[in-house]
């Protein structure tokens, strides 16, 4: 593939890249998840487990090689390393809308004195940090559908071209809403996506889980200091 539409737009779907068997190996060690290590919000509810590929050592090899990382590798045009990992859970009870944004930052170890590199913080013992835009564009998230995600189950929407830089939150809201594209997936359908494009998910109707493994992946340097978690 050439991933002409990816460059363009910021994002490709790629449909039945994954099947059943593929989605178990995953889908197993998925369920070995503690129940503390999901994020919930304040009523209880949990919805995701951020770095997963941190709590579940196992699922880190399953990200790193074979079709998976084959994939990420070619539509970057080079070896992918592991950025990071997030299991989104959408459940019945754990159902609402996301506003439209770019994802910003990225976990990382170490330091650096390049100042480009900015909004240092912490979260569950995880550091993170927004790197320079450069460096932003050659991110690429791979996003692998655990269940069907019609668009009546919370699809990702996306805003066609909106990756090529980095917005402010005032301009983020100012998109149109006929801007908007819905990116409906079936069971093991692959939505490859740049992180800095503006993307939404609406609340569910149906009364379905919409499991989504999103994989970071980038084959950019980094500077001297840095490394991936």
């Amino acid at each position: 593939m050439n991933y002409e539409t990816l460059e363009c737009d910021g994002y490709e779907r790629l449909p039945k890249v994954f099947i059943r068997q593929d989605l178990s190996t995953w889908e197993q060690e998925l369920d070995t998840a503690p129940a503390d290590s999901f994020r919930e919000r304040k009523n209880g509810t949990r919805f995701a487990i951020r770095n997963v590929h941190l709590q579940l050592p196992r699922l880190r090899p399953l990200l790193e090689q074979g079709r998976l990382f084959t994939l990420a590798s070619e539509a970057l045009g080079g070896t992918a390393e592991l950025v990071n990992a997030t299991l989104f859970d959408k459940l019945p009870g754990a159902n609402w809308f996301v506003p439209p944004h770019q994802d910003l930052f990225i976990p990382i170890a170490g330091s650096t004195d390049d100042p480009r590199w900015t909004n240092w913080s912490t979260k569950a013992s995880v550091q993170y940090v927004e790197p320079p835009v450069d460096f932003q564009r050659e991110l690429l998230a791979v996003r692998i559908h655990l269940d069907q995600c019609p668009e009546r189950n919370g699809a990702l929407e996306v805003v066609p071209g909106s990756h090529q830089d980095r917005l402010s939150e005032a301009a983020v809201a100012l998109i149109e809403e006929e801007s908007f594209e819905l990116c409906p997936a079936g069971l093991g359908d692959v939505l490859l996506m740049r992180p800095l494009l503006v993307h939404r998910s609406r609340s569910a109707k149906l009364p379905q889980r919409r499991r989504v493994l999103h994989v970071v992946y980038s084959a950019a340097k980094l500077p001297e200091g840095l490394w991936w978690t």
